[in-house]
């Protein structure tokens, strides 16, 4: 009788919260809130691809469109020495080229620099240019 309840305690308090959090990362929008959750709180760089392949994937996550494409990257933070980069990544569709000599803005985990989200395009893209209405063309 105290082995069933023992059983019952264990699968109660350690298999359920397992259970859960796998269910979660197997869900189809953890890679969305991975992409989103580094967006957001990851330190604000800026890189130059290096290299890029002229083959690309496209991934749907969330319903936005993301092309994963392998690159090497020449990251930049601000105060830290540049590094190289390579591995895949994801870019999202209509914001980026991703060609070799492009600028691109990143957000990198601070507590792994290979972790790495393409946020947009690199040059004068400043969180100034967000004030106001756009210019005419």
């Amino acid at each position: 009788m105290e082995s069933i309840f023992v059983l019952f305690a264990f699968c109660a308090f350690i298999g359920i919260p397992i259970l859960i959090a796998i269910v979660k990362a197997m869900s189809p929008n953890a890679g969305a809130r991975g992409f989103d959750r580094l967006a957001a709180r990851g330190t604000p760089a800026r890189g130059l691809v290096l290299q890029s392949s002229m083959l690309a994937t496209n991934v749907r996550m969330n319903m936005r469109r993301f092309e994963q494409r392998q690159m090497t990257l020449d990251v930049e933070i601000p105060g830290q020495a540049p590094y190289q980069c390579s591995g895949t990544f994801l870019i999202p569709r209509g914001l980026v080229e991703a060609i070799p000599g492009a600028s691109l803005e990143l957000s990198v985990d601070p507590r792994n620099p290979q972790s790495i989200v393409v946020t947009g395009p690199g040059s004068f893209t400043g969180p100034w240019l967000n004030l106001g209405p756009p210019n005419p063309y």
